[in-house]
């Protein structure tokens, strides 16, 4: 008889696969209580973001813009901090609908392949 493999559940983790650090090709934009932001790393449940302006408290509301298949795709959420260091922001995202999960992650999942498609052409000339 075989041994049963069990592989771990990333539910329980509350960590997500897709994740990714936006370059200036992908049509994302970020803002923090009606203050833009630099976005730094994106997953379908967190942000990590830079911010000239000081954040207090650890609830903000936040505005998540992007392109997805020549859509423009707006998500209003709230974003929970979770660290805060000297301008440097991570939080979780929170108040998404199943179909916004889904459409970040999908646009997640599209950053993901562009970037194999331009590391790829520059590899290979």
């Amino acid at each position: 008889m075989k041994p049963i493999i069990v592989l771990p559940n990333d539910e329980e983790t509350g960590r997500r696969a897709f994740r990714m650090t936006p370059v200036q090709e992908d049509p994302v934009s970020l803002w923090i209580d009606d203050q833009p932001v630099v976005l730094q790393d994106l997953s379908a449940n967190g942000v990590a973001f830079s911010s000239a302006h000081e954040l207090e408290g650890k609830i903000h509301q936040a505005c998540l813009r992007f392109a997805l298949e020549d859509r423009e795709v707006k998500i209003l959420c709230q974003v929970h901090l979770l660290r805060m260091k000297s301008g440097a922001y991570a939080g979780e995202l929170q108040d998404l609908s199943e179909l916004e999960e889904r459409l970040l992650s999908r646009f997640i999942l599209a950053c993901q392949k562009a970037a194999i498609k331009r590391q790829r052409s520059c590899n290979n000339p």
